[in-house]
């Protein structure tokens, strides 16, 4: 595992595919990704998590709508053009954790 001083704050690229729940405020919206064998993988949680107030799609969006997840590069270099990241959500799993292989291409350094 990679040293903690070695992680990097990063931004992989996701999609929201539709809307879950518009009944409250603020709405819930389903966000999907692939990682590299491309199985993908699901988060299910409230607009700010995902938008600022003023990016929120409309609710008359179509799907799917490009999005960033917040995640920290764990390792890089992978064989295949592969980037191993960690998500922490409550939503990844049942231990509100998750660590996922995706390809480097999906990943974007926070810091630009």
């Amino acid at each position: 595992m990679a040293d903690a001083s070695d992680e990097t704050a990063a931004l992989l690229v996701a999609e929201a595919t539709r809307w879950v729940d518009l009944d409250g405020f603020p709405y819930v919206v389903e966000v999907v990704f692939a990682d590299a064998e491309g199985d993908q993988h699901s988060i299910i949680d409230k607009t700010p998590l995902f938008w600022d107030d003023e990016d929120v799609p409309e609710l008359d969006a179509e799907f799917p709508v490009p999005v960033y997840l917040y995640a920290v590069v764990l390792e890089r270099d992978l064989p295949g053009d592969r980037v191993r990241v960690g998500i922490d959500h409550r939503s990844v799993n049942d231990d509100g954790y998750g660590e996922f292989v995706v390809l480097a291409h999906q990943v974007v350094d926070e810091s630009g």
